[in-house]
Formats: C-alpha cells, structure tokens, sequence
C-alpha cells in the first residue's frame, strides 16, 4: 500500500499544471460554498437570536383564555409573584411580567390594529434589550403630562408621526369595555417591517391604570442562560404552574423551528452539488492522466501487476489530488470564516434593505460548526472516489499487448 501510495504521489505531479489548475478549482469551490453557507446560517443564527432575545423569548406563560383571546380581562393571577419566583430559577437569565392586549392606534392621518404591549423598562430590558433597538428618541425615559409610547419607523411612517406627536391608543378594559387615551411618541425602535407595523411599547403602570388592575400581568417572558435548556425548564414550569399555558419558543414560533432545521439540513447539500460539479474535472483530468500512460499501464499489467492494484493506484491518484485541495480548501475557509465573524459581513449594498424588511440584519457574522468541515470533508473523499470509479475501470481494462504499443 505505501509503495502504491508513492507511485500515485508522483503520478500526480507528472503534469504540475494540470494538477494545480485541478486543486485550485477545488479550493476556490470549497472557500467560495463554505463562504455562502458560512453567510446563509449566520443569517439564521442571527434571526433566531434576535427573534428570541428581542422579541418572544424563550418561554411565554399565559392564561389558557388569554391564548384564545388576547384580552386584558384574562389575566395571570399574582403575576408579579410567579415574575419573581421565576426570576430566582437559576437557569433563568430573566423574567418580565408583561400586559399584553389588542387594540389601536390612530393619529390625525391613519388607524391601525396593533398589539400593545405594557411592560416594566428595567425588567424588559434584561429580558430583551429592546432599548438597543431605538433608532430615534429614548426608551422610556421621560415623565411627561402624557404617558409614552414607544412605536416602530414601519408605523411611524405610516402613521406620519415623529418624536413628541400625539398619537391616540385604543383597547379594552378589564371588564370589557372600550377605552381610548393620548399618548406621546418618546421612541421610535427598528428591528423588522412586520415588528415595526405591529408592536407598540407603552409602560405597564400607564396602561394598568387605564385597564383598572395596577398589578395585571397578561404575559411572562423567560429568558435562559442557555439556549439548549428551553425544552427542560418549559416541563418545570408546566408542572410548577399547572393552571397557566407554558410554551417555548419552537412552540411560538413553529416557523423559526422550521428556518432552523431546514438550514442546518440543507447546507450540506450546497457544498455537495458544488463537489459534485468539480467531481466531473476530476474524472475528466484523471480519465486524461490514463490516455498519456496507456503504453505505462500496459507495462506494469504485462510484468504481472494485479488489476487491483492498478484500479486502487488510480483511486488513490485521485483521492490524494482531491485531499490536498480539500485540505488547503477547508483551511482557507476556517481563517475566512474566523476572521468575518470578528469584523462581520455589511449586505447592505447588495439588498441589505430587503434583508431588513424580512426580519435580518443587513450586517451578518457568518457562522460555521467544526462538525461541518469534517463533513465536507468526508464528501471530497466520497466525490474523490465516485469521479476516480471510471477511470480506474478503463485503466484495468486495457489490453497490455496493445498498450504497450502504443506511443
């Protein structure tokens, strides 16, 4: 097996430029589909992040009816109490109480349906750090003779309304009935166009006053220390809050599930159909190989050199041509993919605002597991060993007495 690895070794360096334009071609493959799907799961990584700790969490409690109803009237009963019990739980990063309810907002231009959500400025922004997100004005920082009101650019735009604009909230009480009140615009955030439409901020003491309940609670979001432990902590609260529906984040969002397993899944697939193409300039630089050493060939199967040597010389050949741009390939690609996570990736001359319109950031810091190069490695040995099949047979199927004729 050595001396057979040695021969293949030279073999492949008898034409230096072939071989070279053939490692190059693998490595310029391997960098460039390791960079696009470094890309694409930092993108979702980075979604998922920001969906959970700016936006859902990764746990929700609520009252069974509040699920069916989003109405002020089911609410979590001594919510503040179960907030800081499960604030004290040490996998628990943080927990914010929130009042949660439909209704609408209207300025002099335009009504819009929206979800208003009530909640305590410090404790919200160790559950989310939605005060990050403020693109113009303050998170809940001003006293004033109106309450504020913290809305999205996407809203706020359409609403035609800018810091310190009066924009009118309308919602429904504890017992059900209708009420409307001032508010003024202190902040305006940005996180998505859908977000931006939707969710509008007040302080949870202003719309508790109005809805009658001081101490409501409609909504508890969770925050774990660690991401893995969602599925474990979501069983104890179930079990620990029995009459409140406990759900986790796979659960709120099936979608972002879906996103995640797809992507995961689906990556491999890139670098195998680029594997594959550069797969059929193996075969045909190998296949080549074999015309020029025909009259070799004949030679070493003449002197009694079994076919199964030769068949596995030519494996090997190819197998070695393919590891070596594959090792150099997979190290590129590791410092890139290192180095662009310190510094990022700014899409934003490329679509960088569509990005920014579904929900991404326009500024990506590509992501890839270690398991993923062992993977792709894995695949230019299997691709290596495909593509070398058919030139090995057309090598053990040569007639020696012709071959060695031959110039």
């Amino acid at each position: 097996m050595r001396t057979l690895i040695k021969i293949a070794w030279r073999n492949i360096w008898r034409n230096t430029s072939r071989s070279v334009i053939l490692i190059l071609a693998i490595v310029f493959g391997l960098v460039g589909g390791n960079f696009i799907v470094s890309i694409y799961l930092g993108l979702i990584q980075q979604n998922f992040r920001d969906t959970i700790e700016r936006q859902i969490s990764h746990i929700q409690i609520h009252d069974p009816d509040f699920v069916k109803d989003n109405e002020a009237q089911y609410r979590i009963a001594d919510g503040l109490r179960i907030v800081e019990e499960i604030n004290r739980h040490p996998d628990v990063k943080s927990a914010a109480g929130r009042t949660v309810m439909h209704g609408m907002a209207a300025s002099p231009h335009l009504s819009t349906g929206n979800r208003i959500v009530g909640v305590h400025p410090d404790r919200e922004i160790q559950t989310t750090g939605f005060d990050r997100q403020i693109e113009e004005g303050t998170y809940f920082k001003e006293e004033g003779r109106l309450p504020s009101v913290v809305i999205g650019r996407e809203l706020a735009g359409k609403l035609r309304s800018d810091i310190g604009s009066r924009i009118v909230l309308t919602f429904m009480d504890i017992h059900g009935e209708m009420i409307s009140s001032s508010f003024r615009i202190e902040g305006i955030y940005a996180i998505g166009k859908g977000y931006e439409e939707r969710m509008v901020f007040v302080r949870a003491h202003d719309i508790n006053e109005l809805i009658g309940d001081q101490n409501a609670v409609t909504e508890i979001a969770v925050l774990l220390h660690d991401n893995d432990a969602f599925k474990r902590i979501t069983d104890e609260l179930e079990y620990t809050y029995a009459g409140l529906t406990v759900r986790s984040w796979d659960q709120l969002a099936p979608d972002l599930r879906f996103q995640l397993e797809v992507g995961e899944q689906s990556v491999i697939w890139i670098i195998a159909i680029i594997l594959f193409g550069v797969a059929f300039g193996i075969l045909n630089s190998i296949l080549m190989s074999i015309f020029e050493r025909t009259r070799e060939l004949g030679m070493l199967l003449s002197i009694g050199m079994k076919k199964i040597k030769v068949f596995g010389m030519v494996i090997i050949e190819t197998v070695l041509l393919s590891l070596t741009g594959g090792a150099i390939g997979l190290v590129l690609s590791f410092g890139l993919v290192k180095l662009l996570q310190q510094r990022g990736v700014d899409l934003s001359a490329i679509g960088g605002e569509n990005l920014r319109e579904l929900g991404f950031s326009p500024f990506v810091y590509p992501e890839l597991a270690a398991a993923f190069y062992f993977q792709v490695a894995i695949l230019v040995v299997f691709f290596a060993v495909i593509s070398s099949i058919y030139p090995a047979i057309k090598a053990i199927r040569l007639v020696p007495a012709e071959a060695v004729r031959q110039e």
